[in-house]
């Protein structure tokens, strides 16, 4: 998990997306942080409100590659963007699908290494994520005494 702290001096342009119930995203094409710009960065919209709240003062923010994940205001109070369980065993159970279709894959070509290679590299850069927020940044931003938002 990236630490990014500094002055939040302008979100760019930030377009919603609503998902399934509950579930909206905002995307912002820049974000300033102190003398720092991240590009194409995208967080829950409940969480979106708290980050609104810190344009203007020292923040910090929590970044899981292009997710914002948590903030943490001048007050000291931190909010997370809280995933949810199903979408947890989700991620974990397609992992797990993808596993088993390379080795059927391998059996069937005769090499195993190969398409197993390739599944695990499908699972880091699109499910890794998910499972990396959920599993080790989720907890330990609890411990700094956030408050989990749903997405």
């Amino acid at each position: 998990m990236k630490e990014v702290t500094g002055q939040l001096k302008m979100l760019g342009s930030g377009s919603v997306s609503h998902g399934n119930v509950g579930s909206s995203m905002v995307k912002y094409n820049t974000i300033q942080i102190g003398n720092t710009i991240l590009q194409k960065i995208v967080t829950a919209q409940s969480l979106d409100d708290f980050i609104q709240k810190g344009l203007g003062h020292e923040v910090t923010l929590f970044l899981n590659k292009n997710m914002l994940i948590g903030v943490k205001l001048q007050d000291g109070q931190v909010y997370f963007w809280k995933r949810s369980v199903g979408l947890f065993l989700m991620s974990v159970l397609m992992s797990l699908i993808m596993l088993g279709f390379s080795i059927v894959i391998g059996g069937a070509s005769g090499n195993f290494i190969i398409p197993f290679v390739v599944a695990l590299a499908v699972i880091f850069f699109t499910i890794g994520p998910f499972i990396l927020q959920a599993v080790s940044y989720q907890p330990k931003l609890a411990a700094l005494g956030g408050i989990p938002l749903r997405g």
